[in-house]
């Protein structure tokens, strides 16, 4: 273990901000595939995604000394990515879908091989419910359950109150159970 991975991330972006641009390094190598997945499930575009987690770790350098150390680190990069990927939306109106080959090769997403048949199948059918979601939901959801432990910092990534970052969780889970029923629905009856 390194020096570096002992050093908290609020504290790599203070140095960050007095000067210390090499510490964005390790930022980087932290923190990368979270961000690419965050981004590739809003956009369904791999090339989008890599772009936005490179604008993000620039937009992080120039507004380091932004970063006042009151909320999580983890909170406010992914409020930064989220921002630029919204920005991008409203500027091109419409997202291109993921195809088939970009939908294989996403990490994390597929079951592994030593799962069933049924758990491959339910697996595949919530894929699918997730990505029928509008954007906002799945935003929430992802940040959500993969990313933070509590309201709070999922709030301070969605720029709310961890009170609204609650509500819109449950609304958007919601919205998943309805759209993973009516597709587990017209599976069964195929």
């Amino acid at each position: 273990m390194n020096a570096m991975e002992l050093v908290s991330d609020k504290q790599l972006i203070r140095w960050i901000a007095a000067g210390d641009k090499s510490c964005l390094g390790t930022l980087f190598e932290r923190h990368h595939v979270a961000l690419y997945n965050f981004c590739l499930q809003l956009s369904r575009n791999t090339a989008l995604a890599e772009d936005i987690v490179q604008e993000t770790f620039l937009r992080m350098l120039k507004a380091s000394a932004s970063f006042r150390g009151d909320g999580s680190f983890r909170g406010w990069m992914f409020n930064i990515a989220r921002n630029l990927m919204y920005d991008h939306m409203r500027r091109e109106k419409r997202l291109q879908p993921m195809d088939d080959q970009q939908r294989d090769q996403q990490p994390g997403l597929e079951p592994g091989p030593d799962k069933t048949v049924a758990d491959h199948q339910g697996g595949q059918l919530l894929h699918k419910a997730l990505g029928l979601l509008p954007t906002a939901a799945r935003e929430v959801i992802w940040l959500g359950r993969f990313h933070f432990d509590g309201y709070t910092e999922l709030g301070q990534a969605l720029d709310c109150s961890a009170g609204t970052a609650r509500v819109r969780m449950h609304r958007a889970m919601k919205q998943l159970r309805e759209a993973f029923l009516h597709l587990s629905e017209d599976s069964a009856n195929a």
